[in-house]
This record gives C-alpha cells, structure tokens and sequence, in this order.
C-alpha cells in the first residue's frame, strides 16, 4: 500500500477550495461530481458528491483532498461542522485483500462499493480500531485520477 492523499469534509466546497487557493496558494484539479451506491454496515445508500483534489506539487507527496458534506451519508461530520478531517488514502494493488486484513486487525468497513458477490471495488473507508477512517482505493484507478489532478 501507499500513502497518497489526505480527505477533508467541508460544508462548502467552492468556499473553502477558494480560501485554499488565495491564502496558501493551493491549486485544485477540475471538481468532480459522482453518484456512489454505498454498502454501509446498515444497507446501500445512494448518494452523489462534490470533491477535488489538490494538484501535484512534488513528485509522489501526498494530496489533499475536499469533500463537500452530504448528511446521511459518510461524509457528514455533523451539523455545524465547517471541515473535518475525514480520512487517509492509500492506493492498494490488492483491494479485497488489504481490506480483509485491516477487518480482521479490527479496523471495520463503514462504506465502500461492492461487487455483486459482496467483494470491495474501487475504494473501502475503514474505521482503525486506534486511529482514523482510512480510505484504500484499487490501484487500477491510479492513472486516470493522477492524470485528472494533473490535467492543465
């Protein structure tokens, strides 16, 4: 696994990449909006959500990444919240594999995108026993999110 971005929950997506991009110079890729049916440990939900990405200031380190807040879904850290850390993304080259073993450490599956056997696709968040939600995202995807972030 490695370690390539760091997920933020904000209430207002426009608003805070601005206030990134003013203050502390931080670029952003073009901001995605995409439909997601969650497996969650209390059943599917289908959601659509806001987010971007930092753009790549240095070979290999690590992104940020904003979410805009949806309530009833993962990414809600609660009323009156205006940002929260939310999670730490690894990329995997072995998805159900890496996933199963953070579950049996105790780290459990919150939501994720499933197959129709029930396996992990795409990407998992993982609740550490010890520590914060961890993202692991399928390797696959590596290529085309990096040539998203890194689009002129």
């Amino acid at each position: 696994m490695e370690f390539y971005h760091v997920g933020i929950v904000v209430s207002n997506l426009d608003a805070t990449a601005s206030e990134f991009e003013q203050l502390l110079k931080v670029k952003w890729a073009a901001t995605q909006q995409r439909e997601f049916r969650l497996s969650t440990p209390n059943g599917f939900i289908n959601t659509t959500i806001r987010f971007t990405y930092s753009k790549a200031t240095t070979a290999g380190a690590p992104l940020l990444e904003l979410i805009e807040a949806v309530p009833g879904t993962p990414w809600w850290p609660g009323p009156n919240v205006r940002a929260a850390l939310h999670h730490i993304g690894f990329w995997t080259d072995s998805l159900a594999e890496d996933a199963g073993r953070l579950q049996d450490a105790g780290a459990r599956i919150v939501a994720s995108l499933v197959n129709d056997d029930g396996t992990p696709k795409v990407f998992t968040y993982q609740q550490l026993k010890n520590g914060p939600l961890v993202e692991l995202i399928d390797s696959a995807h590596r290529k085309p999110v990096l040539a998203w972030v890194n689009a002129p």
